[in-house]
Order: structure tokens, then C-alpha cells, then sequence
């Protein structure tokens, strides 16, 4: 009897420890069950448009269904489109303090926190958790913090923030607004040597070559706009209708009107139509009218714009007298209809302006508006 007692000592242990996990597992299954009935208890008053007390249950789960992450950030995404910001502050807030939260889902949570601030004009806020994330290495953090600074004009706060985490700053597109911020605060402070910074950053922006330029230009100091603009017409010659017509005169008041005809026929390979026509109208000067047709028809046939043959009919018109009337017309009604197109694009989002932005009023990128390209443009 003893020895039996003893053989089944193990199969009670066995059976007790199998009890005791299936009573484990009933356990979990009953807590899961609780958690997606009250789950489903709280979309259905979203659905039923009991949106209050909705929304106070499903938080309210937020404690007890932690793994369910996930389902919460959609919801204060979903909350934060339909312009209702408070709710989704509130959530967002919530997730930002739960204790399961990792590292990654902890600085997602903030960084939407921050998004929900700026849409509400909590921007103060914003801007601490911005700031937060971007210590601590954050990269996803740098669109949203420099909009915040662009939009509040602090250009001193994204200045400081670059050149203390620089090694954050991998996306030229960040790496220009920077260049802008400090093209921005030469201009507050009238000090050209702010400026100066933005040419040594590890990636080129325009403004910086283009506003130095322009100050040496109105100071008539032609020799320095000479400088910089020729080097900025070399790295960016799309960007030359902003300022070709002043660089011209800038080396005419030098008498050196001749090395502007050879820089243009550097230029003419990867030039648009407007460095074609400056280069036309030099071999005009020149008196090589003949020359000049040909290069521009020639130019046409590979790359037709509407620019290109109003000009062109001013050459045939100057050429043909017994025509010079009617062409005259032709070129009127085709410089009327380039009139009602947009001089500058945004290559980001499309936006169409008559008049250059260095920031895209659309989608706030920095040096995105450049000069019309394709059979209207430039």
C-alpha cells in the first residue's frame, strides 16, 4: 500500500500541476475575454455616437489592455484628423505615461503629443517634446522643430539646435532650412557674416550665395556680386532668371561685358532657355543676327518652349520687314499667354506662384520654389 502511495505521488504532483496551468490559461482567457468585451462595449458607443463616454471607457481600458498600444495611437490619430484635438491630446498624454511602454513606442507617443500641440497652438508644449527627442537623438523629431522654429521666426533656437546635434542633420532638405535660418537672422541683425556660416554647410543651399550677392550688388561693390553670383549660376544655373539680368549688368559696369558672353557659353549645355536667349542676344550685339536664328531654331527643334519661340519671332521680325507686322502680332498674343503662367513651382508639392518664396507657403519646405522649367518655363 505504502509503495503504491508513492507511485502515484508523482502522478498527483503531475495532475495538480497540469490543474494548476489550465487554471492559469482559464485565467488569461477570462482577462482577454473581459478586455475585448469591454473593448467592443466602448467602439460600439463610438459607433452609436456616444462619443463621450466612449471615449472614457476605451481609456479607461487603457490601464488593463497595455499591450493594445496600437489600437490607441490610431484612435488619437483618427480623433486628431477629425480636428478633435483635446480628445486626442488627452489620449496621447496617457499612452506617454503607462509604465509598459518600450523606448521606441514611448518616443512615437511623444512625438504625435507634440504633433497634437502644434495643431492645437500649444506650441510652448510642442516644443519641449520636440527638444526632448531631438537630445536624445530623435531624427523623425527635426521636421516638425524646424517648422516650429520657421513658423515662430526664432532662427537663433534652430541655429543653436543644429550646430549642438549637427550630426542629426543627414537630409539636405534640413541642412537648407538651416542655411535659411541663418540667411534669415544676417538680415534681422544686418550682419552679413551670419550669413557667411550657411556656405561652409555640408550640403550647398542657394540663398546664402544668392542674398550675399545681392547685398555686394547694392552696395555696388560689383566685384564681390560678380563672386558669388557666378558661383551660384555654376552650382545652380536653374535658379539664374532670379538674378541673371542684375549679374549682367554687374560685369558691364566693369567693362567686362565679354567674360558674361563666356561664362553664358559655359552655361549653354545645362542651361534652360533663358541662358540660350542671353547667349542669342550677345550674338546680336556682336551683330551675328544669322547666327543667332540658327543657334535658337537649332536649340527649338531639341527642346521647343514658348519663351524660346516668342524670341524667336522677334529675331524673324528685326530680319523680315515685309512680315515684321504680323510677327510682331504672333509674338504679342504668345507673350500674353506666358503672362497668365506661374513663373516659380514648388518641386515638392506643386505649388505655383508669380512671385519666389525661399519657404514653400504649401509645405513649408526651404528652397523648393525654383524658376519654372518645361515648355512654359524658364
Amino acid at each position: 500500500m505504502i509503495e503504491l502511495l508513492f507511485l502515484l505521488l508523482p502522478v498527483a504532483a503531475g495532475y495538480g500541476w497540469i490543474m494548476g496551468k489550465n487554471s492559469a490559461k482559464n485565467q488569461a482567457h477570462q482577462l482577454n475575454r473581459q478586455i475585448t468585451s469591454e473593448y467592443s462595449k466602448g467602439l460600439k458607443f463610438l459607433l452609436d455616437r456616444e462619443e463621450d463616454q466612449g471615449l472614457e471607457h476605451l481609456i479607461n481600458l487603457l490601464e488593463v489592455a497595455a499591450d493594445s498600444v496600437e489600437h490607441y495611437s490610431t484612435l488619437a490619430t483618427m480623433f486628431r484628423r477629425r480636428g478633435e484635438l483635446d480628445r486626442a491630446i488627452k489620449i496621447h498624454e496617457l499612452l506617454l505615461k503607462h509604465p509598459s511602454l518600450d523606448e521606441q513606442q514611448a518616443a512615437t507617443s511623444r512625438l504625435e503629443l507634440a504633433e497634437d500641440y502644434i495643431m492645437a497652438g500649444l506650441l510652448d508644449g510642442a516644443e519641449e517634446h520636440l527638444v526632448w527627442l531631438v537630445k536624445a537623438g530623435y531624427k523623425e523629431a527635426l521636421e516638425p522643430i524646424i517648422n516650429l522654429y520657421s513658423q515662430t521666426r526664432e532662427w537663433e533656437k534652430g541655429i543653436n539646435m543644429y550646430e549642438v546635434h549637427s550630426e542629426l542633420f543627414t537630409k539636405p532638405q534640413h541642412v537648407k532650412a538651416i542655411a535659411n535660418f541663418y540667411c534669415e537672422a544676417a538680415l534681422q541683425d544686418n550682419d552679413t557674416q551670419i550669413m557667411r556660416k550657411a556656405i561652409s554647410l555640408n550640403h550647398k543651399a542657394i540663398r546664402p550665395l544668392y542674398e550675399l550677392g545681392h547685398s555686394a550688388f547694392t552696395k555696388e561693390d560689383y566685384v564681390k556680386a560678380i563672386y558669388y553670383w557666378r558661383e551660384l549660376i555654376s552650382q545652380f544655373t536653374f535658379f539664374a532668371p532670379v538674378f541673371i539680368e542684375e549679374l549682367a549688368l554687374s560685369y558691364q559696369k566693369l567693362n567686362l561685358t565679354h567674360q558674361f558672353y563666356e561664362l553664358l557659353n559655359e552655361l549653354l549645355d545645362k542651361g534652360g532657355v533663358l541662358i540660350k536667349i542671353k547667349h542669342c542676344q550677345a550674338l546680336l550685339e556682336q551683330g551675328h543676327i544669322e547666327q543667332a536664328i540658327k543657334f535658337l531654331t537649332d536649340s527649338l527643334k531639341r527642346h521647343p518652349t514658348i519663351r524660346g519661340f516668342s524670341f524667336l519671332l522677334q529675331l524673324l521680325a528685326k530680319q523680315n520687314n515685309d512680315i515684321k507686322d504680323v510677327l510682331d502680332q504672333i509674338d504679342k498674343l504668345v507673350t500674353s499667354y506666358i503672362a497668365t503662367k506661374p513663373d516659380f513651382q514648388c518641386q515638392h508639392c506643386g505649388f505655383t506662384s508669380h512671385t519666389i518664396y525661399w519657404v514653400c507657403p504649401s509645405c513649408k519646405h526651404w528652397e523648393t520654389i525654383v524658376p519654372s522649367r518645361g515648355i512654359d518655363g524658364f
